[in-house]
């Protein structure tokens, strides 16, 4: 798929820099700490930085296995798994448009591009 080709090298990199976040999250980072958990922390909290560690690794399967996808999905399975994770992002990018954090509404736009392309892998072939 034509779309496929800009989109998922667009998603990637989207994942990469939520990894790039995550990970500073994780060790506690000064310059991250206005970009996520809605800039409310001065240092991060343990479980919260246990939680954001999980999340990276989780993110680093992610962008396996969309790139797996690559040239568009193969089964009904993951089609329904791109249509959800379509809708994991929407609603990642509403809270990042309304987080009380300037830095972390720009967030938003590697949600969105993530939103766009499982929406678009999602499709009924």
């Amino acid at each position: 798929m034509t779309k496929n080709r800009f989109l998922i090298p667009a998603a990637i990199l989207a994942l990469i820099f939520n990894i790039f976040i995550l990970s500073s999250v994780t060790l506690n980072l000064d310059w991250v700490r206005t970009r996520a958990a809605g800039g409310q922390f001065d240092t991060f909290p343990t479980a919260l930085r246990i939680l954001y560690f999980v999340m990276a690794l989780l993110t680093l399967f992610l962008a396996r296995w969309l790139w797996s996808q690559r040239n568009g999905v193969s089964t009904e399975r993951n089609q329904k798994i791109a249509r959800l994770l379509a809708i994991l992002f929407t609603v990642s990018t509403c809270l990042q448009l309304i987080s009380r954090s300037s830095d972390e509404r720009w967030n938003a736009i590697p949600a969105i591009i993530l939103a766009i392309t499982f929406w678009q892998l999602g499709k009924k072939i």
